[in-house]
């Protein structure tokens, strides 16, 4: 058995605007503001039974849960390859520093990582399908398995990830992957220190806003969207999800989403789909 720590910061970065603080420290990644202050363990553990798993890369990545690995379309950084893996400038870093980026101090200023974070020498045209470009996606289901399922990968993949929940939390109990990773919940009628209300768009907006501009890597998963439309509206809620698909690509992020597409006339999911790329599970 082998666990380990995707995410395990030692750094401080401060960030602040338009009323959204967000501070990351060691094991710690803090948002706040006037409404709601949170504090959010970015401590991924992944226990590994898989026989002899490859370890994780130096760039932080999981490989032996990533889905290219997994499909046997990547031999995984630590089995690839020497020459493969030496032509990359975030492995050449991290082993003579001999740690990994995501517990490097220098990880969330790394001019290097920031340069380099996008590609791996080890990704092909068959690797590149197993992934997701940066930018925003839905998928159409009425529970979040498949949501999940790219998401961990995203995870695996070395993201640092976010979710945003409308169900309880509870309905990750089946994942232990994303057993650490921060989460937020919309509701309006019992307020928490980790929630958001659903009528508060411009909050919610700086909030994923924010995380991709903060994270090296990020992904987020929301989980909800039909009860964003019941609080705003569907011409609202096609307006955020633009400015949100608009910031994955400045930001070089994944936004994932999720709906049941019964419960929406067909030209409301015309809109929606218009603003997101669909993507399907076998």
């Amino acid at each position: 058995m082998h666990n380990a720590i995707v995410w395990s910061l030692c750094t401080s970065l401060n960030s602040q605007t338009h009323g959204i603080f967000i501070l990351i420290e060691t094991g710690n990644f803090i948002i706040s503001s006037g409404l709601f202050s949170i504090t959010l363990m970015i401590g991924l553990k992944l226990s590994l039974s898989d026989k002899d798993p490859p370890p994780d890369a130096r760039c932080g990545a999981v490989c032996s849960r990533c889905s290219s690995f997994l499909k046997q379309h990547c031999p995984s950084c630590a089995y690839g390859p020497q020459t493969v893996r030496l032509s990359c400038p975030l492995y050449v870093c991290a082993e003579k520093k001999d740690t990994l980026c995501t517990e490097c101090p220098e990880f969330f200023h790394c001019p290097i990582y920031r340069t380099h974070k996008k590609t791996c020498p080890f990704e092909n045209a068959t690797v590149l399908a197993d992934t997701l470009p940066a930018g925003g996606y839905l998928i159409h289901e009425q529970t979040p398995d498949a949501s999940l399922t790219a998401f961990s990968d995203r995870i695996a993949r070395g993201d640092m990830a976010l979710l945003i929940l409308r169900q309880s939390p509870d309905i990750l109990s089946e994942w232990p992957y994303v057993e650490k990773i921060p989460v937020l919940c919309l509701q309006q009628t019992i307020p928490q220190d980790n929630s958001l209300d659903p009528t508060n768009l411009a909050k919610l907006h700086l909030t994923i806003q924010e995380f991709f501009k903060t994270a090296p890597r990020a992904t987020v998963l929301l989980e909800g969207l039909e009860y964003l439309i019941v609080h705003n509206g569907i011409d609202r809620i096609v307006k955020f999800l633009h400015s949100i698909t608009a910031c994955t690509k400045e930001y070089s992020s994944r936004f994932i989403t999720l709906i049941d597409p019964r419960v929406l006339h067909r030209d409301e999911l015309d809109l929606i789909e218009a603003e997101l790329k669909i993507i399907q599970f076998q």
